[in-house]
Parts: C-alpha cells; structure tokens; sequence
C-alpha cells in the first residue's frame, strides 16, 4: 500500500524497504492499531472502524475448515456506524498496523493486510 505525501512527487512503499522492515520488526515496545472493513455482498467496503487493539489475536489455518479467526478488542476514537451491517453474518476485511516512530519519512501507521473473514460477533460499548 503506496502513500504519497504533501510536497513531494515521490511515491514510497514502506513494506519494499528491507532495513525498515526488520527495525520495525524488532522494536520492543510498539502500538498495534486494526482497520476493519465491513463489505457488501459484492465485497466493497461499506463502512469501517479503525483503532489501538488492547488485546486479540487473528489466525489463519489452512487444514481448518473455517480458514481464518479473529477475536479482537480495540479502542475506537470515533464509532459513527450503522449496527445493522456489523450485526449480520458478514465479511470483514482486517488490517493490522504498527505505529512507525523510527522513521519520518514513511507513515505514522503500517498496514499489514490480513485478509477477509466472516464476521459471526460483533459488540460495541
């Protein structure tokens, strides 16, 4: 996922950058944040949440018959969503991210894409 910054006509992946990669990887304390997108039937993105996970984890087994779980708790700074598309059996697509406070020139979030999953339980308080 390419960002483009204000002032520059240079577009920068941070995932392609090796060196950041692995210093990313190896910072010991990091804030981990999850985007969640709820889609449509035609798997387009209707609306999403996006906060710091507290706790969680997401798994993907390949000799499972449901492939990929998703148990996750996040504080979400702004949760104007309609309960209805959240409350159906629907899919979801994850991000998880890592706050990047080791290099200025790429964003202040990493998004790692996690995949689509089906949503079977979903609370807000």
């Amino acid at each position: 996922m390419a960002s483009r910054y204000v002032g520059t006509n240079v577009t920068v992946n941070p995932l392609l950058d090796l060196d950041f990669m692995n210093e990313l990887h190896h910072v010991r304390m990091r804030k981990t944040y999850a985007r969640v997108i709820a889609l449509n039937t035609d798997e387009e993105p209707l609306e999403t949440l996006e906060g710091i996970v507290t706790q969680g984890s997401a798994n993907i087994d390949g000799a499972s018959s449901v492939r990929r779980t998703c148990n996750l708790t996040m504080v979400v700074r702004e949760l104007n969503i309609h309960e209805y598309y959240w409350g159906l059996k629907t899919k979801i697509e994850l991000w998880t991210g890592l706050a990047n406070e080791i290099n200025d020139k790429y964003p202040d979030i990493i998004w790692f894409k996690q995949g689509t999953f089906v949503l079977t339980s979903f609370n807000t308080s």
